[in-house]
């Protein structure tokens, strides 16, 4: 692997991409063209695309996910369409008048699909027509899966369901799953590493683990950044030997599979015992009055932190309360320190154009109340 890069300035670099900041401030990711163009590689090998495809852009472009999306219509002529504001009424639409054979990227965008869906169903003079008649495959990446997606997409919109990867603002598109792959790998992982994508899985002194252990995802490969902005940051970025510190938790499985479970800095440390926040996100969602959920850790005098869920409800829903959550998480089998010890309930949680929650403004929304 090269070696980490050095702060000095590059000619190279013509491109740099701010990190969304969901859990902490963004930070300038510098990119050089062949990093750019390596960010669709595999997109076109693992995906599949080419020039009968129609992809589509339905976040910012100037995000490292637009450019890689560009790379892939560049290099495989296929149409790219992109949507200048995401409106949950209106671009499902636009996005199907055009044909497009891929959606993205993230819940709030895939529930627009399935309410447009739905509504073109309610036309009688549709009957069971499909509203995306050529889709392939829904792409996910910006924000973890919510449970039961990849079935309920086949069912509703048709196509392979979610093609789910991994890939940070450093370090884009760093591998998906294929259409065909079998369901119980698409419904849980991440995808598998593309072309040229080497992964390190590393235990918190810097040790590499074996296959199937958890620990800190690091990688190395053609798209990998060139340094931050502020160059001061590149030191603890990097392992000696070239990898990047993703700040992901998560499995290198044997057979390849990426599991994410989890992030460094999205671990709740209660009385001493780590928590996921991503685990009990996952539990939360499977309650039926639950719509949408964040759980964020809050600083606490006795425990040091706290857990606390962010809860937007199933419409419909009866009122939910903290010991409905609990007994719904006990229920789970979700061990009880892990359990969510406040519950704040919200009309929307605030998300970024990829979808991702800002926990960040979620915790400073709470502690400021304090």
């Amino acid at each position: 692997p090269p070696p980490p890069p050095t702060g000095d300035a590059d000619a190279d670099v013509r491109w740099v991409f701010y990190s969304s900041g969901t859990t902490g401030f963004p930070k300038g990711a510098r990119h050089t063209d062949a990093s750019v163009i390596a960010g669709s590689n595999s997109m076109v090998s693992q995906l599949g695309f080419d020039e009968t495809d129609v992809a589509s852009i339905a976040f910012p472009i100037a995000h490292i996910g637009g450019s890689s999306v560009l790379s892939l219509g560049l290099r495989t002529a296929c149409k790219v369409v992109l949507v200048d504001i995401f409106d949950p009424r209106t671009a499902p639409l636009a996005l199907a008048r055009h044909g497009s054979t891929m959606l993205g990227s993230a819940a709030p965008h895939f529930h627009a699909y399935f309410n447009a869906q739905a509504a073109f169903n309610a036309q009688a003079a549709h009957g069971p027509e499909r509203l995306f008649g050529r889709l392939r495959f829904f792409m996910a990446g910006g924000a973890p899966s919510e449970p039961g997606m990849h079935d309920r997409a086949i069912a509703e919109l048709g196509g392979d369901g979610l093609m789910n990867g991994w890939g940070l603002t450093e370090f884009p598109m760093a591998g998906y799953p294929s259409p065909g792959d079998p369901p119980e790998r698409l419904r849980t992982a991440a995808g598998r590493p593309g072309p040229g994508v080497r992964i390190s899985v590393r235990d918190p002194d810097g040790t590499e683990v074996a296959r199937g252990q958890e620990g800190e995802l690091c990688i190395a490969g053609p798209q990998l950044f060139t340094g931050y902005v502020d160059a001061s940051l590149d030191a603890e970025a990097f392992t000696p030997d070239g990898y990047f510190h993703t700040g992901d938790l998560g499995i290198h499985h044997p057979e390849g599979w990426i599991y994410i479970t989890g992030r460094l800095k999205d671990v709740i440390v209660r009385n001493a015992e780590n928590i996921s926040a991503l685990e009990v996100e996952n539990v939360l969602l499977t309650h039926p009055g639950i719509a949408e959920v964040a759980v964020v850790g809050l600083p606490d005098p006795r425990t040091g932190e706290r857990c606390a869920a962010f809860v937007v409800q199933a419409e419909g829903a009866g009122p939910l309360t903290l010991p409905d959550l609990a007994a719904f998480c006990r229920e789970k089998g979700l061990a009880v320190y892990k359990t969510p010890e406040r519950l704040e309930l919200l009309d929307a949680i605030p998300r970024n154009a990829m979808g991702k929650a800002l926990k960040k403004q979620l915790r400073e929304s709470v502690t400021a109340d304090a």
